[in-house]
């Protein structure tokens, strides 16, 4: 498939992203690859927003667009993604992308000035979220960060085992961004665990 598109084309990539995001649809298993008929986009009252998109992006950028603005947090309905406010979040997003190990050794050093020992920033205290989660929650670390320390030390595995339903709905978030992420950017995993064990040294 080209790159331009039609607004069926992006209708279908909405879809498939947006199924990925908040079902049991799998992006990757599929290829982006979503049955949907052309009668059905021709009967959309919102078919407008698609066409906009298509003349907008090309389709790999169509997916970066969608995945930038749903991991953080868009309520995904067509209407309301194409806007200027969320062309900002993306631009914001592909910066993050463009320099990620930068990104990622810029907030692990913060991370490091307000804790120094690496074990605590993971752990359950006093009834408390973790130092890192509650760093995410007030945006002082990147969704592409916690990506990427969960990749190097599997933190999840064990946040997993607490009831705790905004956990829940953040691991599961993590979890379907993380292939997305590694698509888009994938440094080197003995290069950030260098740069964690040169700050946490």
């Amino acid at each position: 498939m080209s790159d331009s598109m039609s607004g069926y084309t992006a209708y279908q990539t909405y879809l498939a992203v947006s199924r990925h995001f908040g079902s049991s649809y799998n992006f990757f298993k599929y290829n982006g690859k979503i049955n949907v008929k052309e009668t059905t986009y021709q009967a959309r009252k919102d078919k407008y927003f698609f066409e906009k998109a298509a003349r907008k992006f090309k389709r790999d950028e169509f997916i970066k667009f969608l995945v930038a603005n749903f991991s953080r947090g868009s309520d995904g309905w067509i209407g309301q993604l194409i806007t200027p406010a969320n062309e900002i979040t993306y631009m914001k997003w592909k910066k993050t992308i463009e320099s990620l190990t930068y990104a990622f050794t810029q907030e692990v050093e913060m991370i490091n000035d307000t804790e120094e020992e690496f074990d605590k920033i993971f752990a359950y205290q006093d009834g408390m979220h973790p130092l890192l989660f509650r760093l995410y929650l007030r945006n002082k670390v990147s969704l592409e960060t916690m990506v990427l320390l969960d990749d190097l030390v599997n933190y999840t595995k064990v946040w997993s085992r607490y009831d705790d339903i905004m956990m829940s709905d953040f691991i599961k978030l993590l979890n379907k961004y993380k292939p997305f992420l590694h698509n888009f950017s994938s440094p080197s995993k003995e290069r950030l665990r260098k740069i964690v064990l040169e700050i946490y040294q």
